[in-house]
């Protein structure tokens, strides 16, 4: 029964990703990426159902350096949730350790009034 096993931990994830406090998903997850200042990059939010997920990549044509990235938040997603998706677009030799527990901190405070 290990499918069984997957799904289980599969639903856990997902209760740890999601919040019924209303606020602004996007409104956050805007103002969080406006925090860190990532240098030559393009980001996209999208709404969706499922959970939060980042995709990122090198973006072809333009100069050296510059990078896509796509934020994926659903209409539940905690501000946690939200917080470590967006630190996964910085390299990550910037945020290990304490240093990710600070940012995670320091993304949520200043950014609970969105």
């Amino acid at each position: 029964m290990p499918r069984i096993e997957l799904e289980r931990y599969e639903e856990i994830e997902d209760i740890a990703q999601s919040s019924t406090e209303s606020f602004d998903r996007v409104a956050f997850t805007e103002r969080a990426l406006s925090l860190l200042r990532l240098p030559r990059t393009t980001v996209a939010i999208l709404q969706v159902t499922r959970r939060v997920h980042v995709s990122a990549g090198r973006q072809w044509g333009a100069e050296t350096g510059a990078r896509w990235a796509i934020v994926s938040v659903p209409p539940n997603a905690s501000r946690l949730a939200i917080a470590n998706a967006v630190l996964e677009l910085l390299p990550p030799k910037d945020v290990r350790g304490p240093a990710r527990a600070w940012a995670l901190d320091v993304l949520v405070a200043s950014c609970e009034d969105t």
